[in-house]
């Protein structure tokens, strides 16, 4: 049988899809590309996203899927056993909404913006300005997790793709030493997420 195929790189967004496959058990085929605009891999990404980024999803019948947490709701369908998303009717499901999507909504593009600033604004001032701004914002969203975060698991005792989410997000900016000064239970979720069995190998490929 065909498997659905991940195009990402190597660090990025794709891994926390691959720690969502890896949980639920299901293979994957996985495509190196560069989304860099120089890349030789490009014009391959491109032709199956023209937005260029990654992680860019290939199901089995040709569809192709963008967004991290689309790509979660379509592997939930697949596994539900799985948790990555409460079930319907758990009191617990709109709180993963909401801070699922504030993950994706508002965290997220802090990234998109900050990473490659030149992108966006073309002044070596502003550039810089536009990453330093996108930094210090950034670190405001981070401790508006810290004081949601619940233990042992972002929403307690139940397990969902949230944690996925923030054992790969925590390797990004503002780094390690950042999160352990101020965000203590973020990095404790980090940490057992990360030290799962069916993680483990994902993130040794991604981060280490």
């Amino acid at each position: 049988m065909k498997k659905p195929l991940l195009l990402g790189c190597q660090g990025c967004g794709n891994a926390i899809v691959e720690c969502a496959f890896a949980l639920a058990g299901i293979p994957i085929d996985y495509e190196e590309v560069d989304y860099s605009d120089d890349s030789p891999t490009r014009p391959r990404l491109l032709e199956v996203n023209p937005l260029g980024q990654v992680p860019t999803l290939v199901l089995p019948d040709g569809t192709v899927m963008t967004e991290s947490l689309a790509m979660i709701h379509w592997i939930h369908d697949q596994a539900p056993k799985a948790g990555l998303i409460p079930a319907p009717g758990d009191p617990l499901r709109p709180v993963f909404y909401r801070w699922a999507m504030f993950l994706i909504a508002a965290l997220y593009p802090t990234y998109t913006y900050g990473d490659d600033p030149k992108k966006w604004v073309a002044d070596e001032k502003a550039s810089k300005l536009l990453r330093e701004s996108t930094d210090a914002h950034r670190q405001q969203l981070w401790k508006q997790v810290e004081s949601i975060a619940g233990a042992p698991w972002f929403l307690g005792e139940e397990r969902s793709a949230i944690d996925l989410y923030i054992a790969c997000m925590t390797r990004w900016r503002p780094r390690g030493e950042w999160f352990a000064a101020n965000t203590p239970k973020v990095v404790a979720i980090a940490k057992r997420a990360s030290a799962l069995e069916e993680l483990a190998p994902v993130i040794k490929k991604n981060f280490e």
